[in-house]
């Protein structure tokens, strides 16, 4: 079963340096997690769609106890393959793949872990500068919308613990009431039996 290492050794022996193929992995894999984690739908045609969507809150049971559980509302990373990636599945293993393409670019992803870089004119210092800004920034309000997300997740389920809390407590209050109400008409019950029986004895 091959993980993220292997996958990039696979990548490596196409013509890559193993540096360079992991840091093309890394890279993707975060640019799809971070899409979805701020609510975007990440379309890789003939591979598939990746998405988020929000699952409700529900009650669930404890496989061991059989137990009622609340399950807060969530949201979760859904995949559906593309037409391509079926077919190619349901052929089974195919042709042995060929040397990586553009394999310049791929190198280039490792290329500052590996060589030192002569310093930069301030010309061309201000362009990487400005897009790594950008970038920063883009991360921090998808960071900041997923936890605004998450918040309101969390709100949700807490209102619906306080309303149940509530619920539980009038439901606890009406019956207190029903049962005094009870006690006091069978005290009343009582008195006036014990005054029958005493005009009777007159």
């Amino acid at each position: 079963m091959p993980g993220k290492s292997q996958i990039a050794d696979r990548i490596a022996a196409r013509g890559a340096s193993k540096a360079a193929a992991l840091a093309a992995v890394d890279a993707v894999l975060d640019e799809i997690t971070s899409a979805l984690a701020a609510g975007e739908r990440v379309t890789l045609t003939g591979f598939g769609t990746f998405e988020a969507a929000g699952r409700a809150a529900r009650t669930g049971r404890n496989p061991r106890t059989g137990e009622a559980l609340e399950v807060a509302a969530t949201t979760v990373a859904r995949f559906h393959p593309g037409a391509t990636l079926r077919a190619r599945v349901a052929a089974g293993p195919g042709a042995p793949l060929g040397a990586v393409a553009d394999l310049g670019s791929l190198q280039g992803l490792a290329a500052a872990e590996q060589t030192p870089v002569a310093a930069p004119t301030e010309k061309v210092r201000a362009k990487p500068a400005a897009k790594v800004t950008a970038t920063a920034s883009a991360t921090a309000k998808a960071k900041a919308k997923a936890e605004a997300k998450k918040a309101a997740v969390k709100k949700r389920a807490d209102d619906a613990k306080r309303a149940d809390a509530k619920k539980r407590a009038a439901k606890k209050a009406e019956a207190k009431k029903a049962e005094s109400s009870k006690a006091d008409a069978k005290k009343k019950a009582a008195k006036k039996s014990a005054g029958k029986g005493r005009t009777k004895k007159k």
